[in-house]
């Protein structure tokens, strides 16, 4: 495994960074202090985005994208995490679902969808499972019957019905296409009564409602979505009935957080703060910096491995979650580090300019996003052999 960026890669990874230093980081601070949850994501970003081909990154070639890989989503994740985590993850989410309506849907769909997400500027898309009583057992996977997403879905004539609320859902108010998962058999477990649905923004009885006032990843919209009597055309069933659990599997499988953007500013702000306040000669302040230095590197290398194997044969369901595990607490470390270098300025809030207290914020969702970590290692926990080789 030669995990050398090659040239296509590093020319992503300047794109990317370029913007994030000179678009993204000098308009982060001040809309994480100020803007409420429901104004502050940065539209006029979005539309730069579009501009360099970057909101179209993973559609496929054949439909007009640049058919980018895991790696190349993990470079530029990483890189836009550099100006906000917020910002990184509204485009993680529509990179990852990006090639669900390309690779899962019907014909008939991708007519009625795709060209609609193409063509506008604007268009992001999100995946609705969460809901306010259950989140973790979705990914986890608690199969009795009552366990799991409650939000109902019956057949009304060649449509369906769908009621029911979801619940911190990134992108909640922003997409212009939710793929939405709904109880079809309420009798079974989640794994043989769930079923997806793409629904557009503003489908009658699609409402958006309150969106969520967070610690961190506050560009980030997570919101309500409520239907009610929400009517959806059998055509735009998602896959087959009853067998929606898999489709999701398949969407989040190749999940890599860009965790380690926020986790390499917070660590510049300390090498700037030590270096300005002469603290250097320090020896706890020389083990910090490597020891910051050593974990980021670590955890750059996880992800790019896990996104460098995903899709080939070698490809490790045990090794991707992990990886999260692994680079989010990393993270975690990094930014607290930071702030104790920073010293009584390290957990202060500075409206004008980045510091490592936004860092620590932001990373801090990782904990539980994408499932907590502790649920991470019970879902990982089975696909480790207590006997025999293990093959390394």
């Amino acid at each position: 495994m030669d995990l050398t960026l090659a040239p296509e890669d590093l020319a992503l990874q300047r794109t990317a960074r370029a913007f994030a230093r000179e678009e993204i980081l000098p308009i982060a601070a001040e809309r994480d202090r100020n803007s409420p949850p429901n104004e502050a994501f940065p539209w006029p970003l979005i539309d730069k985005l579009d501009a360099l081909g970057l909101r179209t990154l993973t559609v496929p070639r054949r439909f007009g994208g640049y058919g980018a890989n895991h790696l190349q989503q993990s470079i530029v994740t990483e890189e836009l995490a550099y100006g906000d985590l917020g910002v990184a993850v509204s485009m993680d989410q529509t990179y990852k679902f990006t090639q669900l309506i390309c690779e899962e849907t019907t014909e008939t769909q991708r007519a009625r969808h795709l060209a609609g997400f193409l063509t506008d500027p604007r268009a992001l898309l999100a995946i609705a499972i969460t809901e306010p009583q259950s989140g973790t057992d979705s990914f986890l996977l608690y199969e009795a019957p009552g366990a799991g997403p409650r939000m109902t879905a019956k057949k009304d004539g060649n449509s369906y019905i769908l009621n029911g609320t979801k619940h911190f859902i990134s992108n909640g108010g922003l997409a212009k296409f939710y793929f939405i998962f709904a109880r079809t058999d309420p009798g079974k477990p989640m794994s043989q009564g769930l079923t997806g649905f793409v629904v557009p923004r503003g489908a009658p009885g699609f409402t958006i409602g309150e969106a969520h006032s967070k610690l961190g990843r506050r560009l980030l919209q997570n919101g309500e979505l409520v239907l009610s009597g929400c009517r959806v055309p059998e055509e735009d069933l998602l896959g087959e009935w009853n067998q929606g659990l898999d489709i999701f599997r398949r969407m989040v499988s190749g999940a890599l957080i860009p965790v380690m953007g926020p986790a390499r500013l917070a660590f510049d702000l300390a090498r700037r703060a030590v270096r300005e306040r002469g603290t250097a000669r320090h020896q706890w302040a020389q083990m910090a910096i490597s020891e910051m230095y050593m974990l980021i590197e670590a955890g750059r290398t996880v992800l790019h491995a896990a996104a460098w194997h995903g899709g080939k044969p070698t490809d490790d369901s045990k090794r991707r979650l992990m990886s999260k595990v692994f680079a989010s607490e990393a993270a975690i470390k990094v930014c607290r580090m930071a702030m104790e270098l920073w010293e009584e300025a390290g957990a202060v809030h500075f409206a004008d300019r980045p510091t490592p207290e936004k860092c620590w914020r932001d990373v801090l969702s990782y904990l539980h996003g994408f499932g907590t970590n502790e649920a991470v290692k019970l879902k990982a926990f089975p696909l480790i052999p207590l006997d025999g080789e293990m093959g390394w």
